[in-house]
């Protein structure tokens, strides 16, 4: 069956504004064991203008599930032992190699959990709640963490309350209520960062609900980049949903919807065919999502060891870039491949146009020219699949092979 195509050209999306990646310490580690040659080789690969092209970059307040073992920067409510000292060994060093090739980077933060002295029980992984009696001193805990940043010239543009409020993970997590976000955000973060150049996203979970999400979390309430509360982050874990991406993009027009997380599962040792299958995922989510009005895209480690990991708690996925230790070199895997040709057929900057689609299995996303318009379509399925694309009164053909993505001009 033939997939219909029609390009919305009365229906601009706004600017495309790029991908990035993730510093963890699992990243940041893999990466302090390079040379400086092939130090320099991984962040051309990501932020190089002829590669990724980068511009954002993802970093964790505190510990997560990729780091060598749970840390926070406090262990006393009143912060009097306050100290970022533990980033200052691997993850600082690759965040200033990052920034010093894109000056204009642009940095989301989110904790996994408060610090334990904050909560109730008093635990960093297996959930948990921030105590209703500390809201504030948490609020005053995100700001001494966003000086010490500064100190050390590093400017976040984004921050998100809590990394997946409703997990309840091994790993670092802590669990919040609709209204206990929307008071942790509305009520102590936006007072206490009111004058800092900072904005807050919302959610930084699944997009399974994201209408229902949406309304409980923006509606009634100011948003946009003229606020503090922009709008809301997401990831890709329990499916695609383009049509509530869709339907939050059209209700909520001023609102930026960013994806700050992908990552597939890692079966090791490494294969390419394996990687191939996965390619096609990252290639279908990212079209999807910019189709449907995301803002940016930001993926999860951007580099692991040939195990997928270091994972204290064993959580091994895979990342787009791998280090092969034993050769001092990297290996750039089938994702970053896919990753690159779209990053070079549809660069940041790049003015969206709407496209209606009928289809489970491929992913499309057009952009305007000074020549016409673009359409990228990118194929999740292993099997052939024919497109019929339709502007006005133009119409064209492509087939689009198995995990491939192709460009067609109109």
């Amino acid at each position: 069956m033939t997939i219909e195509v029609t390009i919305r050209d009365d229906f601009p999306l706004g600017t495309w504004r790029g991908m990035g990646g993730a510093v963890t310490e699992a990243a940041a580690h893999n990466f302090s064991k390079l040379s400086p040659t092939k130090q320099r080789a991984l962040i051309d690969a990501y932020y190089g203008k002829g590669s990724l092209d980068y511009r954002w970059c993802r970093i964790s307040i505190g510990s997560n599930d990729f780091c060598l073992a749970p840390y926070e920067y406090a262990k006393h409510a009143d912060m009097r032992d306050f100290s970022i000292e533990h980033d200052r060994g691997e993850i600082i060093p690759m965040l200033r190699q990052i920034q010093s090739k894109q000056p204009k980077l642009q940095i989301v933060a989110s904790p996994w959990s408060p610090p334990k002295c904050l909560k109730i029980p008093r635990i960093q992984r297996r959930g948990g709640f921030l105590a209703p009696w500390h809201y504030g001193n948490y609020a005053k805990y995100i700001h001494r963490w966003l000086n010490a940043y500064a100190d050390e010239g590093f400017n976040i543009k984004y921050i998100t309350p809590q990394n997946e409020p409703r997990a309840l993970q091994f790993w670092e997590s802590c669990l919040y209520s609709y209204r206990t976000q929307r008071k942790l955000a509305y009520k102590y973060l936006a007072h206490e960062l009111a004058h800092e150049d900072v904005q807050i996203l919302m959610w930084d979970h699944n997009k399974k609900h994201l209408t229902q999400v949406a309304e409980a979390l923006l509606k009634g309430q100011k948003y946009g980049e003229a606020e503090k509360v922009a709008g809301l982050c997401y990831h890709w874990y329990n499916g695609t949903h383009p049509d509530e991406m869709w339907q939050v993009r059209q209700e909520y027009p001023n609102a930026v919807l960013l994806s700050s997380e992908m990552c597939c599962g890692c079966p090791y040792p490494y294969d390419e065919q394996d990687w191939r299958g996965a390619a096609g995922l990252y290639l279908y989510e990212l079209l999807s999502d910019i189709n449907t009005g995301a803002t940016a895209w930001i993926d999860w480690n951007m580099l692991l060891d040939e195990h997928g990991g270091p994972s204290y708690c064993r959580n091994f996925v895979k990342s787009p870039i791998i280090l092969n230790g034993a050769e001092d070199d990297i290996v750039l895997t089938p994702i970053y491949r896919a990753l690159q040709k779209f990053a070079q057929a549809f660069p940041a900057g790049s003015k969206v146009i709407r496209c209606d689609i009928n289809s489970d299995d491929v992913a499309v996303v057009a952009r305007k020219t000074s020549a016409g318009y673009e359409v990228i379509a990118a194929n999740k399925s292993h099997d052939q699949r024919e497109l019929e694309i339709t502007l006005g009164k133009t119409k064209k053909s492509l087939k689009l092979e198995g995990l491939d993505m192709q460009k067609i001009e109109l």
